[in-house]
């Protein structure tokens, strides 16, 4: 989903809709029973988002640690939950647990919590299965020819063979800009990864400018003036970052912010990393 050009992650979207529909049923079973339904399955619900937050910072903490040994500043990236960062299975067991526990004297009580979180994470469960089905972009490189910041042109399909990650941004666009410096270090991080920045609804002045504070290579940006890659993905929110294996296989898309966490989880996915003999 997008609220005008910028991107709104469509689990983001169904976590909203799934806590105003086990909200709703609680306040029922609350009014039915006479039980504080509502009050248990806010906290219940407060305990399993935290807990989602800190499984995934667990499994994911050598890339969380990286920048923060750098710079301690850098230490609220842990809790900014705008990369996507979340463990569902693990916030919903604990969900489930705390409520358990909680009304654990009190059946009647625990039949209303545990109903309403059941409601909640039915719609999870249902919108992290369906989020690829309904609408799914377009599987293939796009083939197309844009030129690129160093005014050469470059042939979309010619990026085959090896993992590919592309990034749909702007430059007027906030969380495009912030995901920039996180992209750019994995291409050095990865140097068996190619990585592409497409522009897209700019000139090439605009992006010019915009390179010159940030350390891309000009090779690897190309200006898509007319959104013609975005139209071939169905996409018109950014920032949206495609990731391919080495056979040209699309594997994995992420509408929104990146981290250094989420971004690493994405790329395990296009290219495993290698077992030491």
């Amino acid at each position: 989903m997008r609220i005008g050009p910028l991107a709104l992650p469509t689990m983001a979207l169904a976590a909203f809709l799934a806590l105003l529909a086990s909200q709703w049923w609680a306040r029922l079973r609350q009014l039915q029973s006479n039980q504080p339904v509502e009050t248990l399955l806010l906290h219940a619900t407060l305990a399993g988002l935290a807990a989602a937050r800190a499984a995934y910072v667990v499994q994911w903490w050598p890339e969380y640690w990286e920048p923060v040994s750098a710079s301690p500043a850098n230490a609220l990236q842990i809790l900014d939950i705008r990369d996507g960062g979340w463990n569902l299975w693990a916030g919903l067991l604990v969900a489930v647990l705390w409520a358990a526990w909680s009304c654990r004297s009190h059946a009647l009580l625990k039949r209303g919590v545990l109903q309403s979180l059941g409601v909640g994470a039915f719609i999870l469960m249902a919108a992290y299965a369906l989020r690829n089905w309904v609408e799914p972009p377009a599987s293939s490189l796009p083939s197309l020819t844009l030129v690129n910041a160093a005014a050469q042109p470059m042939d979309l399909r010619s990026y085959g063979g090896q993992p590919l990650v592309i990034n749909l941004w702007a430059s007027w666009c906030p969380p495009c800009k912030r995901a920039m410096p996180v992209l750019a270090q994995a291409q050095k991080d990865h140097p068996g990864v190619r990585f592409i920045w497409i522009n897209q609804g700019e000139d090439a002045a605009a992006v010019l400018r915009y390179l010159q504070s940030v350390p891309l290579p000009p090779a690897q940006v190309l200006l898509d003036p007319d959104q013609l890659v975005g139209q071939h993905w169905q996409q018109r929110s950014l920032p949206s970052t495609y990731f391919y294996d080495a056979n040209g296989r699309l594997r994995s898309t992420r509408t929104g912010e990146l981290s250094r966490a989420s971004l690493s989880e994405q790329l395990r996915i296009i290219a495993p990393p290698t077992q030491a003999p």
